[in-house]
């Protein structure tokens, strides 16, 4: 099967949890056997990097295209939007005549089965692509656009930007509706997801493709030095930088008094972003972004993912849970997520329990053991990459055999 996919991100560096679900998705789906060309934007949010002397990333696909679009924020552009538009801005800034005509060219050249799109941005781009292809187009949903805006909008304490998120909220709900019906089949990547886009297109084709790990195995935790607590996210992601300063402002103190000697490393793109107000003490860490996020997650003895906002699935949960390390996560995090509270992780929702969760842990080697392998076990049993991009192949060839 010839695949045609569609990112409006650069698949390296995998330094966020969209990136690292379209990789494992793509790569997956070559190891299948499928032949996955691949035409992405790369975009002043995944700047280039120095790739000399490094392996190839993307050697797995057939064919790799990428066309830098610039998505920067341009105020008198998001207020002719606001005034003249009822597409979201936030998706409106994605299109470029650089990469439209790129990819008309593409489809033009080349004969393809299926085109798979990572994001609800190629609605924007549904039209075109239908002028030079009577393929499959399909949409794979990493989260419910419109529903983070919305739970972004209520924990919102200016009225101003509380207003422009729940407009932009209502834009991305109409454009959503109008994907459910438009993709000729939906792939979100959670069973919560789902839900919505069943209710929305009854009849569309649609299979949940969960994002899923190649690496599973269970790494000792360090033997030395202080106990340590990880979180690790981008930074200029909003409900990332909401979720720390709320663990370090609630919970942080709390564990503390408890545990004294304790650390906490914080790791990820974009610790300096306005939005985020941590600062590097003596028993808080600020580690940058890591060159490898599975090392960085197993330098610690607790992971944290403190998160109020958000749909999809949390891919950093699953790389935790792979390396043998409990985690303890708001509601909202595991949301999605197959794995038992008080078994693999644990949930709390406020900072007496978070605290509480995480204290428990620290204090009990034994519990982080057990809880570690129970995690590493249901990651082996239910987030396989390979079977669970085997099974997507598999999906898609029944598409197209009926189209």
């Amino acid at each position: 099967m010839k695949i045609l996919a569609l990112s409006p991100r650069p698949v390296w560096p995998m330094h966020d949890g969209g990136t690292v679900a379209t990789v494992r998705c793509l790569s997956g789906l070559a190891a299948a056997g499928a032949e996955v060309t691949l035409l992405s934007m790369r975009t002043e949010k995944h700047p280039l990097k120095d790739l000399s002397g490094t392996k190839q990333p993307h050697q797995y696909l057939s064919n790799y295209n990428e066309i830098t679009v610039s998505t920067r924020i341009s105020p008198p552009a998001m207020l002719i939007n606001l005034l003249f538009s009822d597409k979201p801005y936030d998706l409106t800034r994605f299109r470029s005549k650089t990469f439209s005509s790129t990819l008309a060219s593409i489809l033009n050249d080349s004969d393809f089965d299926l085109i798979h799109c990572e994001g609800l941005v190629f609605a924007l781009y549904l039209d075109e692509i239908r002028k030079h292809t009577g393929a499959p187009v399909i949409l794979r949903a990493h989260n419910l656009e419109h529903k983070i805006r919305k739970m972004m909008a209520e924990s919102e304490s200016s009225p101003f930007r509380k207003a422009y998120l729940l407009n932009l909220s209502h834009r991305l709900l109409k454009l959503e509706r109008e994907a459910a019906l438009m993709f000729d089949a939906l792939v979100p990547i959670s069973k919560a997801d789902s839900q919505w886009f069943s209710a929305v297109a009854p009849e569309k084709p649609l299979f949940v493709s969960m994002t899923g790990t190649d690496e599973v195995e269970y790494i000792p935790e360090p033997e030395t030095g202080s106990l340590r607590v990880g979180f690790i996210g981008s930074m200029d992601w909003q409900p990332n930088a909401e979720g720390i300063n709320w663990f370090i402002e609630s919970v942080w103190p709390l564990v503390l008094e408890k545990v004294p000697g304790v650390t906490l490393h914080v790791a990820g793109r974009g610790l300096r972003h306005p939005d985020v107000i941590l600062s590097a003490g003596k028993d808080i860490f600020c580690e940058g972004e890591p060159d490898d996020a599975r090392t960085f997650i197993a330098s610690n003895h607790v992971m944290i993912s403190p998160l109020f906002t958000g749909s999809g699935i949390r891919i950093k949960i699953i790389e935790a849970m792979s390396t043998g390390r409990p985690v303890v996560a708001t509601t909202v995090a595991v949301a999605g997520l197959i794995a038992e509270n008080g078994r693999e992780l644990t949930v709390a929702d406020d900072a007496g329990s978070f605290s509480d969760a995480l204290v428990k842990y620290l204090a009990n080697p034994e519990l982080r053991y057990t809880s570690g392998h129970a995690a590493t076990e249901l990651v082996r049993r239910e987030y396989d990459n390979r079977t669970l991009t085997a099974q997507l192949l598999e999906f898609y060839e029944g598409l197209t055999r009926g189209s």
